[in-house]
């Protein structure tokens, strides 16, 4: 590695995080929230804190075992939920702090200043970050990306003397358990960490490093592996091989996908639109390659490794690509001072198609929780006024509103108070319905449309 950059001071911090959290308030200003995984947990979270049921740290049996996440999940919503600007707040806080680790460590391997700034902000504002950052379904992504950046920090500051080998073996062991806590995806660090020291001439605190996390990794899969192999049929964690190529195409291109507001949407592009987008990937996979053959190793198994299983599921799912994400913007800014000026435009242009694509989707989540914000405080009342044995049956005055609904009655226990569960459904046909949902999220019965 390259001896990290001179005359770096706390104020370079200050400032990048501070534009970070200012380049997101869509996200931090969001009124309301996303999808029924918010709601779901805010209802078991909706009681005295002495309570409330927290899960067990020794339960890995559980198909989900994430202890560490649904338990900070539990007391995040208990505390935040009726706050929800400063419950997105929270997330955006935590996705700066780890675009401003990617900063350093790049900052650490030769990196300049500004380009690291750079790499940190498009990693944050890019779309599978910003899906990341302002859904607070997302807080598994958040810890085991930031387990996988802390290590890499540690093993910056660590020599190659025995004790420092212990150290780095001890640490990465650790971060990588912290990961596993809180999603399975954490198993890719011991795999990325062994291509870290290939690529590096294998020095010896990699390779500790390396050993320590992949134990942790492998007591992992002792205890858990005939679990995770029995995913329930039908779910979205049944595994195909055959879709691993399209899945990777998919995460590869969604970032300068323009208008898609989640990966798995892809599917349905014009044969058009996949040959541009694959063509620009094909550029940005020449540039990296006439930089430099390692860096090109580094993007391609190391995107794979990133990955990892989420490559043999049956759909893709935008935060999924959280830390694939955060290694192409470390690969590219290590790679930036060997591009030709041709080359820098090319990665430049894909990087401001990445930024716009990010702010697409701090609109998206913006708008979705703005209407939640009405409709759920709504359809809570109409609920208490109809009396517990009536239902509700709702069809959005705009078609294209219907899925947005769908997720926000899916198997919501109740809201502030008000069962809900069975309660409510989506109308096959406006005849049906006893409501109508107005553009904004309020409710009106049919016979008094607004």
């Amino acid at each position: 590695m390259n001896p990290p950059s001179r005359g770096t001071h706390w104020h370079h911090d200050a400032l990048l995080l501070l534009a970070l959290v200012l380049l997101q308030a869509p996200l931090w200003l969001n009124p309301g929230y996303f999808s029924h995984d918010e709601l779901q947990w805010a209802s078991r979270a909706a009681l005295p804190l002495a309570e409330v049921q927290f899960l067990s740290f020794t339960d890995w049996t559980s198909f989900q075992f994430r202890p560490l996440t649904f338990n900070l999940w539990l007391l995040l919503s208990h505390v935040l939920f009726e706050t929800p600007r400063l419950f997105h707040a929270v997330f955006v806080l935590l996705g700066s702090l780890n675009a401003l680790l990617l900063a350093n460590v790049l900052r650490r391997a030769g990196v300049g200043v500004q380009i690291a700034a750079v790499a940190a902000l498009v990693f944050a504002l890019s779309p599978f970050a910003v899906w990341v950052h302002g859904w607070v379904g997302c807080l598994a992504d958040l810890i085991w990306v930031a387990a996988g950046l802390g290590t890499l920090a540690l093993l910056q500051r660590l020599g190659n003397s025995a004790g420092a080998m212990l150290l780095a073996a001890a640490g990465a062991g650790l971060m990588t358990l912290l990961g596993l806590l809180a999603k399975e995806a954490a198993l890719v660090l011991p795999t990325l960490l062994a291509l870290g020291a290939l690529l590096l001439r294998l020095p010896h605190n990699w390779m500790a490093a390396t050993a320590g996390s992949g134990l942790v990794a492998l007591a992992y899969l002792a205890l858990r592996l005939d679990v995770l192999l029995q995913p329930e049929p039908g779910s979205t964690y049944t595994t195909d091989p055959l879709a691993l190529p399209v899945r990777w195409l998919e995460y590869q291109v969604f970032p300068w996908a323009l208008n898609v507001g989640e990966v798995h949407v892809l599917a349905l592009a014009s044969v058009g639109r996949w040959a541009v987008m694959v063509a620009l990937l094909l550029m940005l996979a020449w540039c990296l390659w006439r930089a430099s053959r390692r860096l090109w190793l580094a993007w391609f198994a190391g995107g794979v490794l990133a990955l990892g299983p989420v490559l043999l599921l049956p759909m893709s799912a935008n935060q999924y690509g959280y830390g694939f994400i955060a290694l192409v913007c470390g690969v590219l800014a290590l790679a930036w001072p060997h591009f030709s000026r041709r080359q820098g435009w090319v990665v430049g242009v894909l990087a401001a198609m990445t930024l716009l694509h990010g702010v697409q989707i701090q609109g998206r989540l913006l708008q979705a929780g703005r209407v939640q914000a009405v409709f759920s405080p709504a359809l809570a009342a109409a609920l208490e006024a109809a009396g517990p044995q009536q239902s509700l049956s709702l069809w959005p005055q705009q078609s294209k509103q219907v899925y947005l609904y769908a997720r926000l009655t899916h198997d919501i226990p109740s809201y502030r108070g008000v069962p809900i569960g069975d309660r409510v459904r989506m109308a096959a046909r406006i005849e049906d319905a006893t409501h109508l949902i107005a553009p904004d999220g309020s409710l009106h019965p049919m016979e008094s449309p607004p």
